[in-house]
């Protein structure tokens, strides 16, 4: 095929899962725009991606429904294509599973593959009178390349190229001449690096290590996302202050460990040391980070961090269970009491921080006597927001291999249960706000019993509502100050002031 530009249509970006994700979801939408194609609802779409997540059941099984509905979508129309990326994109197993279920399904990519996606358009998206998609045939020195591409993803070789695969529309799997040949043991296949969006949210992401290296048993995000890879400070730079020149205020560094950043690049920068460069930009008021893991947290990285005025105060560090027989079984790699003593460090060496946490219950051999230290963890370090799950089997993990012997009822009544302490715990914690003057970057705004109404965070990341001042304007990404007057267990609200 000699066509060198690729014809517009429009797109639909489907997200599911974490803010990995949703950054993921951002890269590919700068991608597409960048090539012309117009975002629009899903049913307008001529190309659909679905950003899915494996970590746990509910949003792969969203999913699944999804996939199913863009089947009777496919039948009625010629011009729309599907594409998989995310969690549920793993080996290349998974890839023919998932196609011979959905043969519909016309592109399997990850991220790290996301620059095949103008070759695929340009192999696949052909308008017709304005409208229809056309499977271009290969001509013959592509069809040779293919089954030359398919011979090798047949052999038994520990390093097996990765390659773009789509669906026809028989079902049958073929690899298009777009295949992606990394060299053997290479780490990093092709992240695309360059996003330059024509506007960009007051609050953006920016992943800054991809994957993970521990071997926790109940997940499956290593499996799916591969090893850590950090990517490099100035690699970073230049992302960040395009996405402050599009429009961005606020930057949430992102990584499953981000402490671990800088351990795998061959100057090994730490987390500290990325977020000192990325102060030095003009116009970047806050800078966020998660997740964080407790062993790789140090007193320096700490102090520096929390020495740096753009550095928000809040910390997200996952604990998932209060008991040291729980967390062996799920290998986090530190006891409780390492944990505690790590919390109690952070208040120590950062006083104004506010401290989020991910708990998981009814994981497999969770006992009463286990649940209830989980309760008692919960009580003694106060956090200001838990996000509770109750366990659910993910294939291909560790843990997949053991019995689920907490029935459902007794799942949903340790959640229910650990909901109402924290709802408690979040409620007298910012009942302290009351009277106070709070920095609120302004996300978004909503009619609530007919007056308008804005929506922001704080820089320790509680939600702030306030109602149009009745003086002067407020606009989305502004910086406004806010009198807290009222509370709740989830949101401060109050009314702007001047000061």
């Amino acid at each position: 095929m000699t066509t060198t530009t690729i014809p517009r249509g429009k797109y639909h970006i489907w997200t599911v899962g974490c803010q990995m994700n949703q950054a993921d979801s951002q890269r590919i939408q700068t991608m597409l725009e960048g090539m012309g194609w117009e975002e629009s609802d899903m049913d307008q779409a001529n190309l659909v991606v679905l950003n899915t997540c494996s970590v746990r059941k509910a949003p792969e099984e969203k999913a699944h429904n999804q996939l199913s509905l863009l089947k009777y979508a496919k039948e009625k129309r010629d011009d729309l294509l599907v594409a998989l990326m995310g969690c549920m994109i793993g080996n290349q197993k998974t890839i023919d599973e998932l196609g011979k279920r959905y043969p519909h399904i016309d592109l399997f990519m990850k991220v790290e593959q996301a620059d095949i996606l103008p070759r695929f358009l340009e192999e696949r998206w052909t308008p017709i009178s304005g409208s229809g998609c056309l499977d271009v045939e290969l001509l013959p020195h592509e069809e040779a390349l293919a089954e030359q591409a398919q011979r090798i993803t047949e052999q038994p070789h520990e390093h097996k190229p990765t390659f773009a695969t789509s669906f026809s529309r028989s079902g049958k799997r073929t690899v298009l001449p777009m295949a992606i040949t990394p060299k053997p043991g290479e780490r990093i296949a092709h992240y695309p690096t360059t996003i330059e969006p024509k506007k960009a949210s007051p609050t953006a992401w920016l992943p800054i290590v991809l994957g993970c290296n521990k071997v926790c048993t109940y997940c499956i995000v290593p499996y799916r996302r591969g090893r850590e890879r950090s990517r490099p400070i100035d690699e970073l730079m230049t992302e960040a202050r395009t996405l402050v020149t599009k429009g961005a205020q606020e930057l949430t560094l992102l990584g499953q460990t981000i402490e671990s950043y800088g351990l795998d690049l061959q100057d090994q920068p730490n987390l500290a040391d990325l977020m000192t460069s990325l102060s030095e930009i003009d116009g970047l008021h806050r800078i966020r980070f998660m997740t964080s893991y407790p062993r790789y947290m140090t007193d320096s990285m700490i102090e520096r961090m929390a020495a740096l005025p753009k550095v928000c105060e809040h910390l997200n560090i996952p604990v998932q269970a209060g008991h040291n027989d729980t967390l062996k079984r799920m290998k986090r790699g530190y006891t409780i009491e390492e944990y505690y003593e790590k919390i109690d460090r952070v208040r120590e060496l950062w006083p104004d921080i506010s401290l989020s946490t991910d708990v998981i219950v009814g994981f497999c051999g969770e006992t009463d006597e286990e649940f209830q230290t989980t309760l008692d963890m919960i009580k003694r370090v106060r956090f200001d927001v838990v996000h509770v799950a109750a366990y659910s089997v993910r294939p291909g993990t560790v843990a997949s291999r053991w019995e689920d012997n907490i029935p459902l009822a007794e799942k949903k009544r340790r959640l229910h249960a650990v909901e109402e302490v924290q709802s408690q715990i979040a409620l007298e914690i910012n009942q302290q706000y009351l009277g106070r003057v709070e920095e609120v970057l302004v996300e978004d705004s909503n009619e609530n019993h007919g007056r308008k109404q804005w929506k922001g965070r704080n820089r320790a990341n509680k939600l702030v509502f306030f109602p149009q001042p009745e003086a002067g304007t407020v606009q989305i990404g502004d910086l406004v100050n806010v009198r807290i007057e009222r509370t709740t267990a989830w949101s401060l609200q109050g009314c702007t002031v001047e000061l």
